[in-house]
């Protein structure tokens, strides 16, 4: 649609008639439009954000379409594709090479402000060799991540899944095994003689005991340091953490990604379980999410004897930014009424939640936050409800699971 008749029909819709309302409206949510909005990856097909938003108004009741107009105006949250890029770029040198500084630093007893010591000693190059990268979701961006690293990320240590198949997980110890054996800063066995050899400048009989160490077949030993020590899981968001790790009451057991993951890790086969670190880094988070994670993250690490989950978050979404407090009475009547709801958007997973209406989103977070590439559903349901639902959100969710 035209974006002159997209403005004319938001107009006739709010029932406009005095030519100031419109251009005081009518621009910003234009600007709004070619800023973000309009980039919005679940329009469908030739739909654009002003003409979705007059059709998303004219479902409200007349007195109602005023609240709905300002809820998007001035409490809705809006992460956009570039924006969301712009915290993959950062992830890489502001929280992994930070994580990795501070490792070696309390492993070599070094200050952390001496960064250059630190980043030129051999346990800081073998670390970032031994780091394993999985994503947690289609939003995790391994391949954005990757190129952000300048290629100190390869390939091979880096899969945009979290449940690893045999054949990849031996694909990629084999080529950390290579990457090791070629690097200069792995420590290698009876090293001393090459040194002393050196050191007495002898560099023909250092050249020849080189050649012979590499020429030897590797050892157990070595075959077994060839495992990961640092694990870094990747997501784009988490509203409530409850799809990371939860305990289920009516099971008696945790359940979530998170378990799946340490299981996975504790087969031994990927990582050297008597020493190694995993942080679950994530691009945007709820306070309400970081508190659930790390706490029942610690029970259940705690419980089956696992080292710690650490939690790593790019922007945080304070609880002030969620509509549970201090919300107007006309925005919280329109977010209640069962008019702008359908109940088939209640689902077996959205239960999980523990909530009894998907209303106020899941695990009613109530959140005003679209992401650019899919609406959460930790968000109010007036925001992310299905086109094929009786009351249609302002940006439609595609949901992960599929309705048989």
């Amino acid at each position: 649609m035209k974006d002159e008749n997209a403005q004319y029909l938001l107009a006739k819709v709010m029932g406009w008639q005095d030519q100031d309302v419109v251009l005081n409206n009518v621009p910003v949510l234009r600007l709004l439009a070619d800023y973000k909005y309009d980039g919005y990856q679940r329009f469908g097909p030739g739909r654009r954000f002003v003409e979705s938003l007059a059709l998303w108004l004219n479902q409200f009741d007349m007195p109602d379409r005023s609240a709905a107009l300002g809820f998007v105006l001035e409490r809705l949250v809006y992460v956009s594709d570039h924006e969301l890029s712009h915290l993959v770029q950062h992830a890489y040198p502001d929280v992994i090479v930070q994580e990795r500084i501070r490792l070696v630093a309390e492993e070599k007893a070094i200050p952390t402000y001496r960064v250059g010591e630190i980043c030129r000693d051999d346990r800081f190059k073998e670390l970032k060799l031994k780091s394993l990268y999985l994503g947690l979701s289609d939003g995790a961006r391994t391949n954005e991540l990757r190129r952000a690293s300048n290629g100190e990320i390869s390939n091979e240590q880096i899969w945009q899944a979290y449940e690893l198949g045999q054949a990849k997980a031996e694909d990629m110890l084999q080529a950390l095994a290579k990457a090791l054996k070629k690097s200069p800063s792995t420590p290698l066995p009876e090293t001393e003689d090459i040194w002393r050899a050196y050191d007495s400048g002898d560099k023909a009989q250092a050249n020849a005991l080189i050649d012979t160490l590499r020429a030897k077949p590797a050892s157990d030993g070595a075959k077994q340091s060839a495992k990961f020590t640092l694990v870094w899981l990747m997501d784009d968001f988490s509203g409530s953490g409850n799809t990371y790790i939860r305990f289920d009451s009516r099971s008696n057991k945790f359940k979530g990604k998170i378990k799946k993951i340490y299981e996975r890790l504790h087969q031994g086969d990927l990582i050297d379980t008597s020493h190694y670190e995993v942080f679950l880094l994530l691009y945007v988070a709820t306070r309400q999410a970081i508190d659930h994670i790390e706490y029942w993250s610690e029970r259940f690490t705690s419980e089956n004897h696992y080292k710690p989950l650490q939690v790593r978050v790019l922007w945080i979404i304070e609880p002030g930014v969620g509509l549970t407090q201090n919300v107007p009475a006309e925005l919280h009547a329109i977010l209640t009424n069962p008019k702008y709801y359908d109940p088939d958007a209640f689902d077996e997973h959205i239960e999980v939640g523990g909530t009894s209406t998907a209303q106020m989103g899941f695990a009613g977070c109530a959140l005003p936050v679209v992401l650019s590439h899919n609406t959460p559903n930790n968000s109010v349901y007036m925001l992310w409800g299905s086109e094929t639902h009786r009351f249609h959100g302002l940006f439609p969710r595609v949901s992960r699971h599929k309705d048989f």
